[in-house]
């Protein structure tokens, strides 16, 4: 997503509130690629996910948790030769709770990257959609004009706060690695997805995506292909341990419902003819096939979850290791 990417790193470090998620990628001999991916838990009060303040409570802690995934995952690859002690490039990914989100029309899109984010901001701070205080902005391009090159351009900006993200750099290059390209759970996890099944439906379709992972629920709602509204917020209520009852969780799934339903219900008021015929769901594994059947009683429309064999379509080769929602974002950095 940022553009002093110099080359696709080989590796990516997923860090969420709950566990951490390892990705790498090896090719053989004629080229194709193998990934492999490991997920490991985090105890309790190592991270704590806020767009504002402080999210990394245990640094030292939170190093030698990521020092043990990526070894962990070296020793799985007899395969592979690369000098353990030398730093490596990877891609970072952080939660969507870390960072706050915004949607942008623009009548221009300037071809420099550094006009574009100038201008990106500039406008954030026109409209007063978030604050921009000590804040770095980031974007990406979702929709562009048509043929005939008339009409506005749909921008996702990303605003992140600039102490935390020293903070993720910082405990990643103490553990090895070199923070090359940093991006967001859901904007990688939609690209990967836009990529394959979503083509066919993505210019003209109105739809609602959702990603309900990491203590969070992020919507999409895209009308005729553009995207034109975002919400980004805590889950309030599910959890993935123990602790929490069947009640409790049954409240939790109610409420990430009731969020997506309120969302459209929001959208609507600027958006009259929107008309969602379906949904795309990529939720934690913990609420099973329950939030799904949920959406599609309280939303009244098909839910698609994201499927792990469209994923190893799209890179292309086997991917060894579990096929879950923690290991999906890792996977979706080196795709």
């Amino acid at each position: 997503m940022w553009d002093w990417i110099t080359s696709r790193p080989q590796y990516c470090l997923k860090i969420g509130a709950r566990d951490l998620a390892w990705a790498e990628v090896h090719r053989n001999w004629r080229g194709r690629p193998r990934y492999q991916c490991v997920v490991s838990a985090l105890p309790e009060g190592i991270v704590r996910l806020s767009p504002l303040e402080q999210n990394i409570l245990s640094p030292h802690e939170l190093e030698s948790h990521i020092r043990a995934i990526a070894a962990s995952a070296t020793s799985q690859d007899a395969a592979r030769s690369s000098d353990p002690g030398v730093p490596r490039a990877a891609t970072i990914i952080l939660p969507d709770l870390a960072v706050r989100l915004a949607v942008l029309q623009l009548q221009e899109l300037p071809w420099s990257s550094e006009e574009r984010e100038a201008l990106v901001r500039w406008r954030l701070s026109q409209e007063q959609l978030l604050s921009l205080a000590g804040a770095k902005v980031f974007s990406q391009v979702l929709s562009e004009p048509g043929g005939s090159g008339e009409g506005p351009c749909t921008v996702l900006a990303v605003v992140v706060q600039e102490g935390v993200l020293a903070q993720y750099e910082a405990v990643c290059e103490a553990a090895g690695l070199i923070p090359q390209e940093v991006d967001i759970s859901s904007l990688r996890m939609f690209n990967l997805w836009a990529q394959g099944a979503g083509r066919t439906v993505q210019s003209t379709a109105d739809y609602l995506w959702v990603n309900a992972t990491d203590g969070g629920v992020t919507a999409f709602i895209f009308h005729k292909g553009t995207l034109v509204f975002l919400r980004s917020k805590l889950q309030g209520g599910v959890g993935s341990g123990s602790a929490w009852g069947a009640s409790a969780r049954q409240v939790g799934l109610d409420r990430i419902v009731q969020e997506c339903a309120d969302s459209i219900y929001a959208c609507q008021q600027r958006t009259p003819d929107l008309a969602i015929d379906h949904a795309v769901l990529i939720a934690d594994d913990a609420m099973g096939s329950g939030l799904q059947q949920l959406l599609e009683k309280g939303l009244g429309v098909p839910v698609q979850a994201v499927e792990w064999d469209r994923v190893q379509q799209s890179g292309g080769g086997p991917i060894v290791g579990p096929h879950t929602s923690a290991a999906l974002p890792a996977i979706t950095g080196v795709v």
